[in-house]
């Protein structure tokens, strides 16, 4: 097969860069040609193509994840299949692999890891509601992105719970090694049970940084999973509370009926361990196998000792025990009775269930809860599409029971997030479109125009550049088109006198437009420094020409300015002897250029100033500005 990078799929998908690949296909970055946005195109290896039974679990990839939706599951966008390329196009998630950003932080916080724990808890439950069993949970299929949402990717050995679920035996076992149940292992019967298995794996490597089963060969940790005791992830790391390590532990059961039977029973538990770190709530399996069989010796009873025996049950003494035992079963019954009453009065609390908050603003949320006998907590802001104030997510969830006073836990919106539209005039059709959607922008259907800038460029964008806009905001951008006449490239003037490019200009029939001068620090007296259009512009035959034509630096003249002490003295006896302090400084940046103190009997002072172009100062007579002056340093005249 040829290489794919830069093919077009389906007509509409464009190959960008390769992003991922696994045993069974290649994962590329690809831009929809038709909707404007990046996707995820997911191509079967060429090698498999041939192979009917991997062409039939990609197919059932795209079955199992299309009847899906979820939040915390990556969406399926289109499936199809080109001159024997297989290919399946997914929602495109900038981020990250769980497995990448374990090996990232080394091992992640304990509270993290269960918020994580809980999103893919919650995918499993949708897919298992809609009969989906994944088959292949781990760390390199669930993908972090930049917000934070996991999402549960990689369908391809999925199936649905009515088909068969049995792996058979001698077959390539389906599932990563490190990861999957013990009945995988056995090709046994596969069900939810197993997916819990291998996200109870998961949760360990997140909170350890390690799997618990490490070998040489696939099938020796296969053989862990099914003979071997896991050791308890708090003996790697002590920071785990009590109560995690029992959910990890219970889904990790190797017997399927001592694990969680629903995805629904992990949550309810994981959302505890986030109130209630160091509880004891977690019903783990018993084992309730019978006592082993005894053999006991025959016993030989006669029939006179049966008859004795009969005669001893009639005797009057049971009847004397049976009256002094009921008074008694009948006060501790009146005991019992009386001391549950007060319990129940005084210290039992009755829970309260969780409101349903997301969706709402903020400050009714915080009514619902108080109504409720509950207090609301923001963790987290962020930027979402949702506008700002309105509560995004909330732990417990809707319907949980809890304690009164217990506080909900929230996070709210900060509205879209704004974003600053790049400059893209000047830029190729295709290079501005990339950067506008790489801003995080939509780009709209084009408009063409006859311009003097190159065909396929830029000439205008529907929104200026620099403005602050929404994420996902529309820019709908005008591209230049070729002009029917035959145009001219301007040639660069710049460094040039301006009799030459005067003769330049117009031996290409364009003319000499408006001929602006003014000084220059870099270019000498009569030298163009700029031009109008630019070099390599391409314009209509006629077209004007404006020069910029240097004077030369600006010129530099020292001033003296006089300053008349006397009008600053209070006609007082030896008042010309008084000292004051003159001050002179800079008008725009407040720099001083002259600070000394002065008699008054000495008149007027003569202060020398030197600068370039015209400057404001402002005089200062003991701190107290007392005249504001201007000096045009370009003139020769002396300072006022």
């Amino acid at each position: 097969m040829k290489p794919l990078l830069g093919r077009i799929l389906g007509g509409r998908y464009e190959l960008e860069e390769k992003i991922g690949s696994g045993g069974m296909a290649i994962v590329y970055k690809a831009k929809c040609h038709l909707l404007k946005r990046h996707v995820a195109v997911k191509v079967l290896r060429p090698e498999l193509v041939e192979d009917e039974e991997f062409v039939a679990r990609f197919k059932r990839e795209s079955q199992a994840a299309a009847s899906l939706s979820h939040p915390n599951i990556v969406n399926i966008y289109d499936v199809g299949e080109e001159n024997g390329i297989y290919y399946i196009v997914m929602e495109y998630i900038k981020g990250k692999t769980l497995k990448e950003y374990i090996r990232e932080k080394g091992k992640l916080d304990w509270e993290e890891a269960v918020r994580i724990a809980i999103q893919i808890c919650s995918a499993l439950k949708h897919a298992h509601k809609n009969g989906i069993i994944h088959r292949d949970i781990k760390p390199q299929n669930i993908l972090v992105s930049e917000d934070g949402t996991i999402k549960v990717t990689d369908f391809g050995i999925a199936r649905a719970a009515t088909s068969a679920t049995v792996t058979m035996a001698g077959a390539n076992v389906m599932g990563s090694v490190h990861y999957f149940s013990p009945e995988q292992a056995r090709g046994g019967h596969v069900d939810a049970k197993s997916d819990l298995y291998s996200l109870g794996i998961v949760l360990y490597e997140m909170v350890t940084g390690t799997v618990p089963f490490e070998g040489d060969t696939a099938v020796s940790v296969a053989l862990k999973h099914i003979q071997e005791k896991v050791k308890p992830p708090g003996e790697l790391n002590p920071d785990i509370p009590k109560s995690l390590q029992d959910v990890i532990e219970k889904a990790i059961e190797k017997d399927q009926s001592k694990r969680y039977q629903t995805a629904g029973e992990m949550i309810k538990d994981l959302q505890r361990v986030l109130k209630e770190p160091n509880g004891s709530f977690v019903v783990r399996g018993s084992d309730n196998s019978d006592m082993p069989t005894q053999v006991f010796r025959p016993i030989n009873v006669d029939r006179e000792q049966l008859e004795g025996s009969a005669e001893k049950k009639k005797r009057p003494i049971w009847l004397k025990l049976l009256f002094i035992t009921l008074p008694l079963l009948v006060i501790l019954a009146l005991f019992f009775y009386i001391g549950s009453q007060i319990y129940k009065n005084h210290f039992v609390v009755e829970e309260v269930e969780v409101p349903r908050v997301v969706g709402l603003n903020e400050q009714d949320a915080k009514r619902i809860l108080q109504e409720h006998n509950l207090t609301m907590k923001v963790v987290e802001r962020r930027n979402s599409s949702q506008e700002e104030g309105i509560i995004l997510y909330q732990e417990p969830a809707e319907g949980i029971k809890v304690k009164p006073h217990s506080t909900v836990n929230v996070v709210v919106s900060l509205g879209p997030r704004t974003i600053k539209v790049p400059n893209v005039i000047g830029f190729s059709q295709r290079d501005a479109e990339i950067a506008l959607e790489n801003a995080g922008l939509k780009v709209g259907p084009p408009e063409y125009v006859e311009s003097d800038m190159p065909a396929d460029t830029v000439v205008r964008q529907s929104i200026e550049p620099n403005t602050e806009v929404v994420e996902n905001t529309e820019i709908v951008l005008v591209i230049s088109k070729k002009p029917e006449k035959e145009l001219v490239e301007v040639q660069e003037y710049v460094g040039l006198k301006e009799e030459i490019a005067r003769e330049l200009i117009e031996g290409i029939g364009l003319k000499v437009g408006k001929v602006t001068k003014d000084y220059n620090q870099e270019y000498p007296e009569g030298v163009v420094y700029r031009q109008n259009p630019q070099a390599g512009d391409v314009v209509e035959p006629g077209r004007e020409v404006d020069l910029w034509v240097s004077l030369g630096p600006v010129p530099s003249y020292p001033k003296v300015l006089e300053i008349d002490l006397s009008q600053y003295g209070e006609n007082q006896e030896n008042d010309g002897d008084r000292r004051i302090k003159v001050t002179i400084k800079r008008a725009d940046d407040g720099q001083v250029v002259y600070d000394a103190e002065h008699v008054l009997s000495e008149g007027t002072i003569s202060i020398n100033l030197e600068g370039s172009g015209v400057v404001r100062y402002i005089i200062y007579i003991d701190d107290q500005p007392v005249k504001e002056i201007t000096v045009d340093f370009t003139k020769k005249e002396d300072a006022d």
